[in-house]
């Protein structure tokens, strides 16, 4: 039977309030405090001039693909180097530990209200704006640090091909980083795009490594004359040089693990921010610790650290993933992976460049520094931003020209590492303090869209870890591995601390501060999520498939969602 004309007009009315409530939803909210302003949520503009055009697909992608770089391929052989198999493999646990706290707090915090800014205007509105300032800060300087340690490594991973000698350093810093501007130039849409591909690529080389490294520590590459296993732990002893070799190791950890929290930041130009957040959290944290902590474990099996390549080695020639397949004579595969390698490299700076003029702009945005900084084009790029990104961080690449690779890529991922652990510590401190402002105002934070678990004693953990890291690198940066004590060499290394708690004091001195106290803090913005929510779930029409999804189907989503 056909339905009657005032039952299709029905069914068009819903469809377009279904529609409506997906792009502009304008509502009007209270505070925790009485009456509110009306707050525009769009879920394709974003009221501070961003586009919202990512996927959820995108984002899991984006930011699963951020964690594999620089770090795990090139960076894993100097922690290997300085602190054998066991020792490495204690330190990227541990870290892996407090970067899995730092996902649970960001989840809570960026699916309760997911605007932009991320942690840096979380800062602002539950700690204090002095500490937002100095977090934010601290955070484009991470970035804008990692564009020349991505561009050092690339030009390394090319060195294993001898032809590439001919061309000179200054000729592939110019190219690499044409190629990097050139993805960012582009509106948000485009960029997501060419991560969500590359993240592609850096997936099926973790895949293949874990794959031939399991066979070779099981015994299955004839050139290996029987099982590896835990050969190199007996031969050569599993922690080389005890704590201080652990504690080199945590650098290179927090380095691997560093820019994990950039999902904050994406979840400003994310469509249905909430839901994507919520539903790409925790996958993508347990697919980068099983990836990681497996490879570590595996490379520390099959290959010795005491091998000369790993020793004198720069960029890939150091990689131990590459020696490992070396020493398997399977030179066909040590190439491939070595384009995935590079492939890798580039994809890691084109994020860096974007996470970098995000930071800058949010702290814009936020009124934290001048609003010059956060001007945006129609197409919702911020165009000052990415040109001062762009600017220092390409023209800090040229150091390469002076120095060796070896000696610039150890400089910029010990800076990276510490400006790391500074950014995890104030997300805890900003989610302790979130909840205390949920206790004061009377939500329930069971009602929230994402609960972090054993919140907030988790995040007193992850203080107290990161603080120990803290106490470890500055041990190290005092008397490093063989070189005298000096304050060059402490200030190369440590440089985050001090530069955060200088930002810190003065912005609070000048502007004179306050800490915010929970019973002020405001969650109206919040609250109309809650309204855009409720109004989505009363006007959408669940599409549910009616048969069961294939196991191809679901092999794929539990790798890529």
């Amino acid at each position: 039977m056909a339905p009657s004309i005032e039952q299709a007009g029905h069914s068009k009315e819903a469809k377009d309030v279904a529609e409506k409530s997906n792009e502009d939803v304008e509502l009007a909210t209270s505070s925790s405090h009485g009456e509110g302003a009306i707050t525009v949520i769009s879920a394709q503009v974003d009221h501070a001039g961003y586009h919202r055009k990512l996927g959820k697909r995108q984002i899991m992608m984006m930011t699963f693909g951020a964690g594999i770089g620089t770090g795990l391929w090139i960076g894993t052989g100097t922690a290997l180097k300085y602190a054998g198999p066991g020792g490495i493999a204690v330190a990227y646990t541990i870290v892996s530990i407090i970067v899995f706290l730092q996902y649970m707090s960001i989840g809570e915090l960026t699916a309760y209200k997911p605007v932009h800014g991320g942690f840096i205007r979380q800062a602002h509105e539950y700690v204090d704006p002095a500490c937002a300032f100095a977090e934010g800060i601290n955070f484009w300087f991470e970035w804008v640090m990692i564009i020349p340690a991505e561009i050092t490594a690339a030009i390394s991973v090319l060195k294993f091909w001898p032809q590439t000698e001919a061309v000179q350093t200054a000729g592939y810093i110019t190219i690499f980083l044409t190629v990097i501007v050139f993805v960012n130039v582009f509106p948000v849409k485009f960029y997501g795009t060419v991560e969500y591909c590359m993240s592609f690529v850096k997936i099926g080389a973790i895949f293949v490594m874990i794959f031939f490294l399991f066979i070779m520590a099981s015994g299955g590459i004839p050139a290996t004359h029987g099982p590896l296993v835990f050969h190199y732990w007996k031969t050569n002893g599993a922690f080389k040089n005890g704590m201080k070799g652990i504690a080199k190791a945590f650098i290179q950890a927090g380095f691997s693990f560093g820019g994990a929290e950039h999902i904050a930041i994406i979840a400003g130009e994310a469509r249905d921010p909430r839901r994507t957040i919520k539903k790409t959290i925790m996958p993508i944290f347990w697919r980068m610790f099983s990836f990681f902590i497996l490879n570590i474990w595996l490379v520390g099996m099959c290959t010795p650290d005491d091998d000369e390549r790993l020793i004198n080695g720069t960029g890939t020639l150091g990689s131990p993933f590459v020696i490992a397949i070396e020493r398997a004579n399977a030179m066909w595969l040590a190439h491939i992976i070595n384009g995935f390698i590079f492939l890798t490299v580039i994809s890691c700076g084109i994020t860096s460049v974007y996470i970098a003029s995000r930071s800058l702009s949010a702290l814009s945005d936020i009124k934290l520094i001048h609003p010059f900084f956060g001007n945006k084009d129609s197409r919702g790029r911020p165009y000052v931003s990415l040109s001062i990104t762009c600017v220092l961080g390409g023209g800090l690449c040229y150091l390469n020209c002076n120095d060796t690779a070896a000696v610039v890529y150890s400089w910029f991922s010990a800076l990276v590492a510490i400006s790391a652990l500074c950014q995890w510590a104030v997300i805890y401190l900003t989610h302790i303090q979130f909840r205390r402002g949920l206790k004061a105002q009377g939500i329930d934070y069971k009602t929230l869209p994402f609960v972090a678990p054993f919140a907030p004693y988790a995040q007193y953990l992850g203080l107290v870890i990161v603080f120990f890291i803290f106490g470890c690198e500055f041990y190290l940066s005092v008397w490093p591995f063989g070189e005298r004590p000096s304050a060059a060499g402490f200030f190369s290394s440590y440089l985050a601390v001090p530069l955060f708690i200088f930002d810190y004091f003065a912005y609070k001195i000048y502007y004179k501060t306050k800490i915010v106290k929970p019973s002020e803090m405001d969650f109206s913005e919040a609250k109309a999520f809650d309204e855009e929510d409720r109004i989505r779930a009363a006007t959408e029409v669940e599409i549910k498939e009616t048969k069961p999804r294939a196991w191809f189907r679901h092999a794929k989503n539990a790798v890529f969602g």
